[in-house]
C-alpha cells in the first residue's frame, strides 16, 4: 500500500510540473503575440509592453503555483530536508513575487485609470488626448 501511495504520489508530481512547463509555455506564447499583434497595429510600446508583462506575470504566478502543488504532493509523501528545502524556496520565491506583482499590476491599473481620466477630461475640453 505504501509503495502505491509513493508511486501515485511521483506521478501526480511528475503530472504538476509537466502542467507548470505547458503554462508557462503557453503564457510566454500568449506574451509573445500580444507583443507581435501590439506593435503591428501600431499601438503605443508602453501600452503593449504593459498589457505583454501583465498577461505574461499572471501565467508565471499560475505556473508558479502548479510547480508549489508538485513539491508540495512530493514532500507529504517522503519529506526529506532537500524536498523540504526546495519547497520552502519555491513557496518564498511565490510570496515574493505575488507581492510584488500585485504592486506592480495594481500601480499599472492606477496609471491606467489617470490616463483614461486625463484623455476623457480633454476630450470635453475640445482637446486632443
Amino acid at each position: 500500500m505504501e509503495e502505491l501511495l509513493h508511486t501515485s504520489a511521483h506521478i501526480l508530481s511528475r503530472l504538476l510540473e509537466a502542467a507548470t512547463l505547458v503554462l508557462l509555455a503557453l503564457g510566454a506564447l500568449m506574451a509573445f503575440t500580444k507583443l507581435i499583434s501590439g506593435l503591428l497595429t501600431r499601438q503605443p510600446p508602453n501600452e503593449v509592453a504593459l498589457t505583454v508583462w501583465q498577461g505574461l506575470s499572471r501565467w508565471m504566478m499560475v505556473g508558479l503555483e502548479f510547480l508549489l502543488a508538485a513539491d508540495l504532493v512530493s514532500t507529504v509523501v517522503s519529506p526529506s530536508w532537500d524536498e523540504l528545502g526546495r519547497l520552502a524556496t519555491i513557496a518564498a520565491i511565490r510570496t515574493v513575487l505575488g507581492f510584488f506583482l500585485g504592486r506592480d499590476l495594481e500601480a499599472a491599473r492606477r496609471i491606467a485609470r489617470e490616463n483614461a481620466e486625463l484623455a476623457a477630461a480633454s476630450t470635453r475640453h475640445g482637446e486632443r488626448p
